[in-house]
């Protein structure tokens, strides 16, 4: 089926391509067509060849909405030939030749069954984002093809940056289309991004105006961090006396599938489209000829030297500065205003860094080893991490019972672990939860945090304390998992209302999603054959395996008038002011969060659990130690004997 767009150039050498090598590097810009055409040039133009094509991309959004289109285009209906697989939400069959998935499920589906019967090819869309899951996707499947040669492997990318693909596929043949794009005038903000500088929603509602008589057609897409940084964008914008007559709307990950798909309707009102960087090159949105970039991005880095998980708002790199400005000559002449000066763009990255050197790899490793690779050192990488996240991650594996800490090699409860759609924490929580006759109840806490946020901000102090005296745990105190247990079931007792919901802060569709995942697991334990006990659970319980789960994470508070802690190794944090375990002298937390603000950076811990002294002796007896040291006091000058106690890295009381 022949289109206009830009990859068509490309179609007969594509083809000609696959059928003399069977890895291909594809380069075409945002917009090109190459998500939605490659898939159906190699299922129309090589019919004689059996079997399935996956296209791998790195969002669930984008992969629903990609499937929605190329269904449309090929009049079927979505879930016969054209279907797709995310997490939690799946429409494909039997009969599926075009499966558009995301990378986290194809890579537990290539640990799962490496075979990868009834696939004819492998598409990675998008791959200049180097998502983890790709990068491990791609090397195991290139050792996947020495046994199937008849395996399809290519790789697609919005830049022209390739060269590392490129060599690390050969052979391959590397293709490149150069797209169709008209011109953009792109100006820059003269109050900067510094300190000083006024929100960001705050810039755009300003500069809107101005923005709008710059180009007084089309639809205007508008780059936002976060769902937070939109919502106050779209709120400020909805106050302009120039937008009364535009469509003001959001696009980000959280939001249900029906508000999605608006922004991708045609209608005959202008649009004011306000997203994440998912509208950078994943999904293209017709019709838009004005682009205001913030400029940023939310990151989630993983600090392998310290253990903490740091989400942070950040410059994004040039080129993806570069892929944004783009959007607004996709049909015609474009402008493109960014919110920084013209002298900070040098100061920017030249290119997005790959997560593989910014995430946590304790996950990864985990399931190299359930795919065969005992030594990741020894590993296939298209780019290796660092020695100190690598050892970092084997140590958090040992921690938790997943790796034999002699052999090195997997242990029996790392491979049952693995199992799990889950960081090693969480299937080490559910482990516990069987052998602690509270299964039932750690699936559920285990699935409030594996999505988005289970309760939102509300933006009125006494409705914020209304919240609370609603739930109240007086019969499930000491765990803030336990005051998310109590908002979940609200929630379902009201089927996940809306309105409920809206009216308590309570995300409705990440508690069905909760309710969702809490099922899987369930049904993934019974199929281990886990015991499942239906008697009343004893909470104490509950909070040992929260404990077992996080043994790095054990937190002692310095004192009572703030909520200062202490951490293994010497770290620092303050717990979260909403932690119902803030009157608690030693607690667990699942959540050690560095955030940055305004230059500088807090620790802040959160979904804390009450724990006690004599617990930690009871799980971590190796781990559990006393200290005597005798030293000359010159205060009182005489010989003391102070005394310690310690629980791995942490100090829980000297004297």
């Amino acid at each position: 089926m022949a289109t206009h767009l830009p990859i068509e150039s490309v179609r007969e050498e594509l083809l000609d391509s696959v059928q003399s090598c069977n890895r291909l590097v594809l380069t075409a810009p945002a917009g090109a067509g190459k998500s939605t055409q490659v898939p159906q040039m190699l299922l129309d133009g090589l019919p004689e060849q059996p079997g399935a094509i996956l296209v791998l991309q790195p969002r669930r959004l984008a992969a629903r909405m990609l499937a929605k289109r190329v269904a449309a285009e090929r009049r079927k209906t979505l879930g016969g030939e054209v279907g797709f697989q995310v997490r939690f939400q799946e429409k494909a069959s039997a009969d599926t030749r075009i499966l558009y998935i995301t990378e986290g499920l194809f890579w537990r589906r290539l640990v799962g069954d490496p075979g990868l019967p009834g696939i004819r090819a492998v598409l990675f869309d998008e791959f200049h984002e180097r998502h983890m899951a790709g990068d491990l996707a791609l090397s195991r499947i290139i050792d996947i093809q020495k046994s199937r040669p008849d395996l399809l492997v290519g790789v697609m990318s919005a830049t022209l940056e390739t060269a590392l693909v490129e060599e690390f596929l050969q052979p391959c043949r590397a293709l490149r289309c150069e797209g169709r794009s008209f011109p953009v005038v792109t100006e820059y903000s003269e109050d900067g991004t510094g300190p000083d500088s006024r929100p960001i929603w705050e810039k755009v509602a300003r500069r809107f105006p101005q923005v709008l008589k710059k180009n007084p057609e089309g639809d205007v897409l508008v780059f936002m961090p976060g769902a937070y940084e939109i919502r106050r964008s779209v709120e400020a914008l909805q106050l302009l006396r120039e937008t009364r007559d535009m469509d003001v709307l959001s696009l980000h990950g959280e939001m249900p599938p029906e508000q999605q798909d608006r922004v991708l309707e045609n209608t005959s009102r202008r649009k004011i489209i306000v997203a994440t960087n998912v509208a950078e090159t994943s999904l293209t949105i017709e019709g838009v000829r004005t682009v205001v970039d913030s400029g940023l991005a939310r990151v989630f880095r993983f600090d392998s030297r310290r253990g903490v998980d740091t989400l942070v708002t950040e410059r994004v790199s040039q080129s993806s500065a570069e892929q944004r400005a783009g959007r607004a000559g996709r049909v015609a002449p474009g402008y493109c205003l960014r919110l920084w000066k013209e002298q900070e763009q040098s100061a920017m990255p030249v290119r997005t860094e790959p997560e593989i050197h910014r995430i946590d790899l304790a996950p990864s490793l985990l399931e190299l080893r359930v795919s065969g690779v005992d030594d990741p050192t020894g590993f296939n990488w298209l780019e290796a991490p660092e020695s100190v996240a690598l050892e970092q991650a084997e140590q958090a594996l040992q921690d938790l019972g997943a790796v034999d800490p002699q052999s090195g090699s997997l242990a029996e409860d790392g491979r049952r672990m693995a199992a799990f759609p889950l960081h090693p924490r969480y299937a080490r929580l559910l482990l516990e939860g069987e052998k602690r006759g509270c299964l039932g109840l750690v699936c559920q806490l285990a699935a409030f945090v594996q999505g988005r946020n289970l309760l939102l901000p509300l933006r009125e102090s006494r409705k914020e304390r209304d919240r609370q005296e609603l739930l109240r745990l007086d019969e499930m105190p000491g765990s803030d998992f336990f005051y998310l247990y109590k908002a979940f079931n609200l929630a379902a007792e009201n089927r996940f209302s809306m309105d409920f919901c809206r009216e308590w802060g309570i995300h409705a569709v990440a508690a069905r999603e909760a309710w969702q995942a809490a099922r899987q697991f369930l049904d993934l334990a019974r199929g281990q054959g886990m015991h499942f006990s239906e008697e009343d659970v004893d909470l104490r319980e509950v909070r040992k395996c929260l404990l077992a789960a996080f043994p790095q994470q054990v937190a002692r508070r310095l004192d009572r008038g703030t909520l200062r802690c202490a951490l293994p190794g010497g770290r620092r944090g303050e717990l979260r002011r909403t932690s119902v375990a803030d009157g608690s002298s030693l607690v667990v937390v699942a959540e050690v969060e560095e955030v940055v603000r305004n230059h500088s950076r807090e620790m802040l811990l959160g979904l804390a659990t009450e724990v006690e002294d004599g617990w930690l002796e009871e799980l971590f007896p190796g781990r559990f130690s006393e200290t005597s040291e005798t030293l000359f006091d010159e205060r009182s000058r005489r010989v003391v004997v102070r005394r310690g106690r310690r629980v791995g890295g942490l100090v829980l009381g000297e004297g």
